[in-house]
């Protein structure tokens, strides 16, 4: 009895300590963590505001991992990633492996920065979140080239442009100014300081209309319509060949201008008299030329009017001028915009 007795109580003593060991085994084995590692990069940079960009993880060294994955973007604003994220997304783990955030679309041009972060499980620790300051996860995004297109309105005797923007980017769209450049009659290249110029201030995609000009010059117009640009989109311009921009003017009581007498001897002087300037202006003018010499061409004599609507002033040809035809221009406001044109006058010696 004596001997069952001290072998029950051994047995009952090893039993105990195994229980004992193997709890503490299991305890040690619940609290062995892996500490997985990441890292992350982002989407291809060079593309313009507006397109998708988007960011991407490695997770490694982990004990079967699950969980999530979290990434984080920044905008071009904040290079320290300390503000608001513009975005944050999460992503499944199931295992070590490559995975990848949401798309984001950009609306604004610069430098975006993306984190990523393993949140850890069961068998993980967390990992370090990858560094605002890491290249990979930096996309450069450029500037925008927005759509302009441009419509002309003329109604005797009122002109003006509406330009059309479309598809350009910004945190509220595309800012920046419209500027309306109207060319006069004889100007096809659109060379020189244009006849009327306007500005608008742009605040988004959409319709912008000048304001109006009034012809004094019957004959061919036309605009060109050009966008600033700004932070986040590129500028941009209508063509002067573009006809589809052009207009031909009528004027109901146009200028008109003459020279008395129409043959003159060297070193004459002659007459030249003119009427019906609808909004004459101190800088308006008038000019003998060579018949056939462009309107920005050599001057052989020229006046101010005074800012007079109608009048008469002396020319007188220089003795050094050739013998020929000559015709006398009507211009106006310091500008080579002629408002009328003299019959031929000549030349003698």
């Amino acid at each position: 009895m004596r001997t069952s007795h001290r072998t029950q109580a051994k047995g009952s003593l090893l039993a105990l300590s195994v229980a004992f060991f193997v709890a503490v085994a299991g305890q040690g084995a619940a609290h062995a963590a892996g500490n997985p590692l990441i890292s992350n990069q982002a989407s291809a940079s060079g593309f313009p505001a507006g397109s998708q960009i988007y960011d991407s993880a490695t997770l490694g060294s982990g004990v079967n991992p699950t969980g999530l994955l979290t990434f984080k973007l920044y905008g071009p604003t904040d290079a320290t990633c300390s503000a608001a994220p513009l975005t944050t997304t999460t992503t499944p783990v199931n295992g070590n492996g490559y995975y990848e955030s949401s798309r984001f679309v950009t609306n604004a041009a610069g430098t975006y920065r993306w984190t990523a972060a393993y949140g850890g499980d069961a068998n993980n620790n967390p990992s370090i979140t990858t560094a605002c300051s890491a290249s990979a996860g930096q996309v450069q995004v450029g500037r925008r080239m927005p759509l302009l297109d441009a419509t002309r309105s003329w109604a005797a005797p009122l002109a003006s442009a509406t330009a059309l923007l479309t598809g350009g980017s910004g945190p509220s769209g595309p800012t920046g100014t419209m500027t309306y450049n109207l060319y006069g009659v004889g100007n096809s290249t659109c060379a020189g300081a244009p006849v009327f110029s306007a500005t608008r201030s742009v605040a988004g995609n959409g319709s912008y209309v000048s304001t109006t000009f009034t012809p004094t010059v019957a004959g061919a117009y036309q605009w060109v319509v050009s966008y600033s640009g700004d932070a986040d989109n590129l500028a941009g311009s209508t063509i002067c060949s573009d006809t589809s921009k052009a207009f031909t003017a009528t004027v109901a009581n146009p200028p008109v201008v003459s020279g008395s007498p129409t043959t003159v001897s060297r070193g004459g002087t002659i007459t030249v008299t003119w009427s019906a300037i609808a909004s004459p202006t101190s800088g308006d003018w008038v000019a003998l030329y060579a018949a056939g010499t462009a309107d920005g061409g050599t001057v052989t004599a020229w006046k101010y009017l005074n800012g007079t609507a109608a009048g008469s002033v002396a020319l007188k040809f220089p003795w050094g001028a050739v013998a020929g035809n000559y015709e006398i221009r009507l211009m106006a406001n310091n500008t080579t915009s002629r408002l009328a044109t003299s019959s031929p006058i000549t030349l003698v010696w």
